[in-house]
């Protein structure tokens, strides 16, 4: 997949979108002329679905709502202290299968990131391949609650890598706390065998803060010797129905090359402003210190243009 290039900064100008009663922008024109691809996009994933859906099956039931499925794309600009720019993007595209099985869906996304590591400085233009994931997901909740997913399918990279992956989790409910317990086990051609598993603590302080706390272990089978823990602490802030902050602590430890130590320390802001019920911008600042670089304080910015193509997006 190349490489998307568009002029982020522009759209990410707050004075385009500050007063939607303000004459036509360059964005607004933008919106405008792409309603109709939008529209087709968006049609094109709900008749997908409903063909591989009734694929099986001689009736035509008009009633089965597919409209839920959508597709998701993320542009993003990032860039490290003295390194240069980087372009990247995100795709996802969930289709709905409701007559084959309850919660059965098929999925295509670019690499999956783990929660707590999607650092801005990570992001190396020079290592980062683009891949793909098409895999069949199947959701099921049981009866105490545990919440299951199964996924196969393959991701094309250089070479073709089959994976299957299982993730479970249970939310327990607390004098106003809620606790989240996540495992997740992957077996593929190219890690083997990865495991997963996380803790999560949600604090709802009113109808505009919450407070989160999130800590991942990280285990694979080909470094076995070598596990990564993250832990970070969150705040969420919503201003209203289109602005939202977060801040966040990250820190993060391995035993790669050393014991269990810290190697990595950041502070990082996210704020998301959506332009329309389908479209959003990013705007991510990070400052972080790293034992590589001996401590010393660097910092990176992204920012990120994300459109839903859904029910709502024309």
């Amino acid at each position: 997949m190349k490489k998307i290039s568009i002029p982020l900064t522009l759209l990410l100008s707050t004075t385009l979108f500050a007063d939607d009663n303000e004459n036509f922008t360059f964005l607004e024109e933008l919106i405008t002329t792409t309603e109709e691809y939008r529209k087709n996009l968006h049609t094109s994933i709900v008749n997908t679905s409903s063909n591989i859906d009734n694929f099986f099956f001689d009736d035509n039931l008009n009633h089965v709502d597919y409209n839920s499925a959508y597709g998701l794309l993320e542009l993003s600009l990032s860039q490290n202290q003295h390194e240069s720019v980087v372009l990247d993007q995100k795709l996802k595209i969930k289709f709905r299968l409701p007559r084959l099985k309850e919660k059965l869906h098929l999925e295509i996304e670019t690499d999956e990131e783990r929660e707590s590591k999607d650092f801005i400085e990570n992001k190396d233009s020079n290592s980062k391949h683009d891949n793909l994931n098409i895999g069949i997901g199947y959701y099921k909740t049981f009866k105490n609650q545990i919440n299951l997913k199964t996924k196969i399918g393959l991701k094309i990279k250089n070479e073709f890598d089959p994976f299957i992956k299982l993730t479970a989790d249970k939310t327990f409910e607390s004098k106003k706390y809620f606790y989240t317990i996540t495992q997740s086990l992957k077996e593929s051609k190219s890690k083997k065998t990865e495991s997963t598993s996380s803790f999560k603590i949600d604090k709802p302080l009113n109808e505009e803060f919450s407070v989160h706390n999130y800590n991942q272990y990280y285990w694979n089978s080909i470094n076995e010797n070598d596990s990564e823990l993250y832990g970070s602490v969150y705040l969420d802030q919503k201003l209203n129905n289109k602005n939202y902050l977060r801040y966040t602590l990250y820190t993060n430890l391995d035993n790669i090359d050393s014991s269990m130590k810290v190697k990595r320390y950041s502070a990082q802001l996210k704020y998301r402003y959506f332009l329309k019920k389908w479209m959003y911008v990013d705007t991510i600042p990070e400052n972080y210190y790293k034992e590589d670089q001996d401590f010393k304080p660097r910092y990176a910015i992204k920012f990120n243009l994300g459109i839903y193509f859904n029910k709502d997006a024309y």
